[in-house]
């Protein structure tokens, strides 16, 4: 399944967990915010990088636009 990632930059706080996670789909930027190194993934760690984030910022969407973390 093909996952698409999206990101709410006004809610991160730069904790990485994320880029932790999932390394390929994310990482931090230099002003300290998450970033999606890619719009869409298959990687299922893309569920548990959103799950995992403390300020809820990171939200997947299924293939037929379902939220699915």
């Amino acid at each position: 399944m093909t996952y698409r990632i999206v990101i709410d930059g006004s809610l991160c706080s730069g904790f990485g967990t994320c880029a932790e996670l999932a390394p390929d789909q994310f990482e931090v930027g230099p002003d300290g915010i998450a970033l999606a190194r890619v719009g869409e993934s298959d990687d299922p760690a893309v569920l548990d990088a959103a799950a995992q984030c403390p300020m809820g910022a990171i939200a997947v969407f299924d293939e037929a636009g379902e939220q699915a973390a």
